[in-house]
């Protein structure tokens, strides 16, 4: 019998097995592992069980069972060294299971009582006679079962069976179909087996191995952390296990959010077998990591990739480089607490962009063949998708698909999207076991990953006491050999992280990072987002220009014409990285010598000058500061904010009437969004007359007829980004606009940004100034028809699944919703558009509405299909908009605009007008309606119509905007922002002869 390592498949993955050998030994009949009082899990069967008919059979004095059998695993991470300390382990878990039930039995608080138990352990029992370990546990448990105060209690079992390793393993040689589902079981010829010729030498990871060389590059690769090649001050390099840290994260589910650690999270996801004809199958079997800027995803992602392969090189003898990073990460999952994977997953890390970039030529690339090309890059074989195929069914993946956000189309978004669906279904036709996690900003991510196949995962802010461990960890890495800088810093990043004011500045891996850079240099700390990165930028070209090198003379001469070089490569590259072809935002060392000679020549430099010096500009911004680093066969940003940051500065520069037309024109985009909000942090930090300006901005950006004037606001959302920011601290009449602007998304129902106005909600209520300000508002809707109080019902909802139901806030909101006395009706309406919200990509199909409900108020019926009329959205605004007199031609653009939502459906029911019940959401190409929209007599048309809609009907101007309002902000601007300020710098240089 082969001794089969139990231990590796971790407790999760042991249940599993457990459940698929009992329904093979005992029957189909064996209920799959549910939720048991203390968190373990539990498997049931109904029946009669013949044991002299089964492997493990010939145990017990019965031969045959009859009646309700309880199955309960008890795995043991780590066994004892010798089989009695496994015995006296087994013991305690038996016991304290029995007292449970015998609670149970006391107290009625099960529906039903085992008449037999079977405990399964991966732990190893001696079979010696009288005195080993499982005649002892054997006699233990008959005596607890028999004992006077069980029978008392109400306990009757009749008998029971304990399953040990080794007839575990005894099990898994008659049912080896079983084993082989379970790659911590596999041997090497099991992998010989299911893989082709071609590919014998696959998944050994020995010398002949292509996936080992693999590895070995990626594991060397990933240990670099990208802050650290950005010139930061202190010589110390920061390799990610050095500072790698988990994060916190919550996961939306119906009762609430639940917080989790997020590295912990995934894996333990992948320690499960997720196969999805596994017994007792995870449906939920990927996960999506959504965090804002700087907060980490992309390290996480590192961090996830680095354990697989430490765990896949574990044996391996790798040389001493690659040696070096598996015990540093080692060391690294060990401080942190997590374990080294049990399910050894192959994983493969891919950027979204470049994937996309490939997408956006026409190409039909299949996921598979991308990963084959690249590692047909790496390595000195071919590997064809056919071969990764075969590789896929044989072994369990982590795939790790970073960077989502950075895939700015929203067409090329959706191909992706669909790529990743193809790979789940040829993984689900293979039964593979495959886990994808996807890394994405949450800002502009509209068309969300379905919620059957995939779990969301948000990010959340560094608590401060986190926040100060990580900056600690930090300053310790960067000053190891300066005790007096080390000790300085330290004080200055505790103070930092315990100050109302720049904690807000701490809540990303990021921001702590470059906070440590600057309180090296500033013991006074920046207020906001923008000064952060912006005295980040200056202490890197201070340091370099107090170096006694020669290069320090040109740095200070030159300093006004590097800004500028930054300035623009960064508007550039956040302009190309609009379109899908440019997702990865580099320009070719040419281009930015062009630059740099173009800004020369303009300053009045002769052409040899100007070329000379271009050089020598373009030599410190790449090789000094190093903001810019190599990119494939150009040159980037290392650091995303940064490049942000650089494009903001150049969009700021010029006339206040110009620098508030190019903000006006970046407004609603969302891959703009953090650019717009450093712009902003720079003007206010220019001067305070921008206060007004900013406010006159955010009152007049909704008043485009295009966008059906201010039925979908943006600058709701964007007044609490500046709120959020930290940009309105100190200024109390900036502030309490921007609060204004916050409330008036109370006037109708958000169909995009609820999540971060809910946000920004509860950050206001929680400032005594405006508490009672932001639940008047919103009780007022009671009397205000049925489109604001939805608009404040829904606030709410979204509100209450941010904090804890022991919050003394939920009170105030359930007080809230009560005054509001949304009717029954209404309240349908809203569960259905609830579901709406919450849905995956579309186009889908939703399933019955009668499922969905309020997280924390009350379950939501709605009515079923008697009564009930159901009509295409777009027959239904077709309708809506002929009682304006619209002329023929403008009618035909618009019908053909409407066709997108063919589509898309509403349920009316109850008296006329009714309760417009959303029913199906389903949108085609969202062009067609964008250029309807571009007819400003369209436009106006559908705004005027909207606004005879009844007010039960809101639902279907939701719907309108849910369907176009998302492709409508990414309608490229980078072109345009790219000619203003080309131009107004013609104006600038050019002077009178």
């Amino acid at each position: 019998m082969p001794d089969y390592d139990l231990t590796r498949l971790g407790s999760r993955a042991f249940e599993q097995l457990v459940v698929a050998l009992a329904r093979r030994d005992i029957g189909p009949g064996v209920a799959v592992f549910g939720d048991g009082r203390d968190g373990g899990r539990e498997a049931t069967f109904e029946g009669t069980i013949n044991w002299s008919g089964t492997a493990s059979g010939g145990q017990n004095e019965l031969d045959q069972w009859s009646g309700y059998t309880v199955l309960q695993a008890k795995f043991h991470v780590k066994p004892g060294i010798t089989p009695k300390n496994n015995a006296v382990w087994l013991q305690k878990q038996i016991r304290s299971e029995l007292d449970g039930w015998i609670e149970a039995a006391e107290e009625n608080k099960r529906s039903r009582l085992p008449d037999y138990l079977i405990f399964i352990t991966n732990v190893d029992l001696s079979a010696v006679a009288k005195d080993g370990g499982i005649d002892t546990v054997n006699r233990a448990v008959r005596k607890w079962i028999t004992d006077d105060d069980t029978v008392k209690s109400g306990l009757r079992v009749k008998d029971f069976a304990i399953w040990h390793a080794d007839q575990i393993r005894s099990m898994l040689d008659t049912n080896q179909e079983v084993r082989c589902a379970f790659p911590a079981l596999l041997t090497a010829g099991d992998l010989l087996a299911k893989l082709t010729p071609e590919w014998v030498s696959l998944g050994n990871f020995d010398a002949q191995d292509p996936l080992r060389d693999q590895l070995l590059l990626a594991i060397k690769d990933d240990r670099w952390i990208r802050l650290s090649q950005s010139g930061g001050p202190g010589e110390a390099k920061l390799w990610l296990d050095d500072t790698a840290i988990d994060l916190p994260a919550t996961i939306s589910k119906p009762e609430g959010d639940v917080a989790v650690q997020a590295v912990r999270h995934v894996l333990r996801l992948g320690d499960t077998v997720l196969r999805q004809r596994q017994p007792d199958r995870i449906k939920r079997s990927n996960l999506v990591l959504v965090g804002g800027p700087g907060q980490g995803k992309s390290t996480l992602s590192q961090l996830i990739a680095q354990a697989y392969r430490v765990a896949l090189l574990t044996g391996a003898d790798p040389g001493p480089s690659v040696k070096e990073v598996v015990d540093g990460t080692r060391s690294a999952l060990a401080r942190l607490r997590l374990p080294v994977p049990s399910n050894r997953r192959w994983p493969m890390r891919l950027d979204l962009a470049k994937y996309a970039e490939e997408l956006s030529t026409g190409a039909e690339t299949s996921l598979l063949r991308w990963i084959s090309h690249r590692l047909t890059e790496r390595t000195d074989r071919t590997i064809s998708p056919n071969s990764l195929r075969q590789w896929l069914r044989a072994w369990p993946w982590a795939l790790i698909l970073d960077g989502l956000d950075e895939v700015p189309s929203l067409e090329a978004r959706r191909l992706v999207y669909n790529k990743i669906d193809d790979l789940l279904t040829t993984a689900e036709d293979d039964d593979a076991d495959l886990m994808i996690v996807v890394t994405t900003r949450p800002t502009g991510y509209d068309e969300r990953f379905s919620a059957e196949r995939f779990e969301h995962l948000e990010l959340q802010r560094l608590p401060s006491d986190d926040a100060a461990a990580f900056a600690q960890q930090i300053t310790d890495k960067r000053f190891t050999n300066d005790d007096e800088m080390r000790v300085k810093v330290a004080a200055r990043m505790r103070a930092a992280a315990h100050d109302p004011l720049t904690i807000r500045l701490m809540q990303s891996p990021l921001q702590v990072t470059i906070m440590s850079f600057i309180v090296e240099k500033y013991p006074t700390l920046p207020p906001d987002r923008f000064t952060l990165f912006r005295m980040y930028y200056e202490t890197m070209f201070d340091r370099e220009i107090a170096k006694d090198i020669p290069v320090a003379r040109f740095l200070s001469q030159y300093r006004t014409e590097i800004d500028r070089l930054h300035e623009q490569v960064g508007l550039t590259l956040q302009a190309s990285s609009e379109a899908a072809d440019g997702a990865e935002a580099s320009i070719s060392p040419q281009e930015l010598h062009d630059i740099a000679r173009s800004r020369l020549l303009d300053r009045g430099f002769s052409h040899f000058e100007a070329e000379k010096q271009a050089a020598a500009l373009v030599e410190a911004s790449t090789h000094r500061l190093v903001l810019l680093g190599p990119r494939d066969d150009g040159v980037g940003f290392d650091i995303r904010t940064l490049q942000e940051l650089m494009a903001a500065r150049a969009i700021t520069e010029g006339d206040d009437s110009t620098v508030m037309r190019r903000l006006q024109l970046i407004a609603h985009h969302p891959h703009w969004r953090n650019t717009w909000l450093l712009a902003v942090g720079a003007l206010l930090l220019r001067s305070e007359r921008f206060e007004k300006s900013i406010l006159r901005l955010l009152e007049q950006l909704d008043t485009d007829p295009h966008r059906l004037y201010a039925r979908y606001p943006t600058a709701p959302a964007l007044a609490a980004d500046i709120l959020e920011d930290n940009l309105a601290a100190k200024r109390p009449r900036f502030e309490k606009g921007l609060v204004g602007r916050v409330l008036g998304s109370l006037d109708r129902p958000p169909a995009v940004d609820l999540a971060r106005l809910a946000a920004a909600f509860l950050s206001i209520a929680s400032d005594p100034l405006y508490r009672r300000l932001v639940y008047d508002r919103i009780e007022s809707a009671a009397s205000a028809g049925s489109a604001r109080r939805a608009a404040s019902a829904l606030l709410l909802e979204e509100m209450s699944a941010e904090v804890s139901p022991h919050d003394t806030r939920c009170t105030a909101m359930l007080n809230s919703y009560r005054v509001l006395k949304v009717p029954e009706s209404e309240g349908q309406a809203l569960a259905a558009w609830s579901r709406i919200l919450e849905s995956s990509i579309l186009p889908v199909q939703y399933p019955d509405a009668s499922e969905l409900h309020f997280r924390i108020w009350s379950s939501i019926e709605l009515p079923g299909d008697q009564g009930v009329e159901s009509i295409g959205l777009d027959t239904y605004l077709q309708k809506l908009v002929e009682p304006v007199g619209l002329g023929e031609k403008d009618m035909q653009i618009l019908k053909a605009g409407l066709d997108a939502l063919s589509g898309s459906r509403i349920q009316l029911t109850g008296p006329s007008p009714g309760v417009a019940l959303p029913d199906a959401l389903r949108v085609g190409a969202a062009e067609p309606l964008l250029r309807a929209l571009d007819n400003e007599d369209v436009a106006t048309s559908l705004d005027l119509a909207l606004g005879t809609l009844p007010s039960t009907h809101w639902t279907v101007e939701a719907m309108l905007g849910a369907a176009f309002k998302p492709s409508q902000n990414r309608r490229p601007v980078g072109p345009d922002i790219l000619r203003f300020v080309a131009e107004a710098n013609a104006a600038d240089n050019s002077y009178p002869d």
